[in-house]
């Protein structure tokens, strides 16, 4: 059934509603109407991916055709294209998800104009790669101040991860500092500060800070595995930890990560058993059975199973579990 204005206004004047509970009831229609739908949010990110991947291929297989400044002017045009796009549809059309991708894009060309340029130049350092880094940091950080587009933190945290690859590698010559010690010390600083930001923002920032935090734990420790039996149980322990933070704070993301991470240990787990045997295969598929049958009983029974979880908990956990449901 549908409900004029004048329909709600008759309803306040008969005292039936208040004026408040319209404009709250108003809003909530006006907000659910502009959400994006799951196939919008396929279309946009699939969009944006498909026009990175075109440059990426171009950069790879078109510098002898057009060679430095034709692959300046091209990245350039692309730059200033998807810079006014995105603010056209982000402010103008108030199309905040489709306007955040445009923008993303037109940042993710940025290493590429620079590349160009010093080619052009002919200046050519001896870690070009911090500077790529630090021009897709530059300027995405006006952009995000600007949009408060969430994903473009995405962008930066990967920006950020490469950049402290680099710089720490260079800076100290310690054998631990490793490129698996380093993205497992910055993936746990990304899930930290996502953590926070879960309680400090509105908009869900911490999400991509969580998943880019996770895909750099996951790559450390994937890499981590050692003939020493701590080495070799501590990537498993932690990705049973992951499953069980994803209970306590509520992200189906930790859940994903701890479910792969333990994939990959019992993966390597059983070829220790197995190895060089005809029953390694029988045993991953015996593995593969057992996920499906876990993420059945977890689809059907995640609500009991952190009711539960959340009901063991003491007060001060409790107090430390963010609010946001996603």
């Amino acid at each position: 059934m549908k409900y004029t204005d004048d329909q709600l206004n008759e309803a306040v004047k008969n005292e039936i509603f208040s004026s408040e509970q319209i404009d709250q009831f108003r809003e909530f229609i006006k907000n659910s109407n502009s959400q994006v739908s799951k196939i919008h949010k396929v279309l946009y990110y699939g969009g944006g991916l498909l026009i990175i991947l075109a440059m990426t291929w171009l950069m790879a297989t078109s510098w002898s055709i057009f060679g430095a400044t034709g692959l300046a002017v091209v990245s350039a045009l692309y730059f200033i294209l998807f810079l006014l796009a995105g603010y056209f549809v982000y402010f103008k059309k108030k199309m905040e998800l489709a306007g955040g991708i445009l923008f993303s894009v037109s940042i993710l060309i940025t290493p590429l104009f620079l590349f160009s340029l010093l080619q052009i130049f002919e200046f050519w350092p001896e870690r070009i790669s911090l500077l790529l880094e630090i021009s897709v940091i530059l300027v995405a950080l006006p952009i995000l101040f600007k949009t408060r587009f969430p994903f473009i933190v995405f962008l930066i945290v990967g920006a950020l991860w490469a950049f402290s690859m680099d710089i720490v590698l260079i800076t100290f010559e310690i054998e631990y500092l490793t490129w698996a010690n380093l993205s497992i010390i910055f993936g746990l600083c990304m899930i930290g500060i996502g953590y926070f930001s879960d309680f400090k923002f509105k908009k869900d920032y911490a999400f991509w800070m969580y998943l880019f935090g996770l895909i750099t734990l996951l790559f450390g420790l994937s890499v981590f595995y050692m003939a020493e039996i701590y080495k070799f149980v501590l990537p498993g322990i932690i990705s049973l930890l992951l499953i069980l933070f994803s209970l306590f704070i509520n992200r189906t993301v930790f859940l994903v990560f701890g479910t792969i991470g333990l994939t990959e240990f019992l993966c390597l787990l059983s070829w220790r058993f197995f190895e060089g045997s005809l029953l390694f295969p029988f045993a991953v598929t015996i593995i593969g059975i057992l996920l499906i049958i876990f993420g059945i009983l977890v689809q059907k029974n995640r609500k009991n199973i952190e009711e539960k979880f959340i009901k063991k908990l003491p007060l001060f956990l409790l107090n430390l579990r963010p609010k946001r449901n996603t």
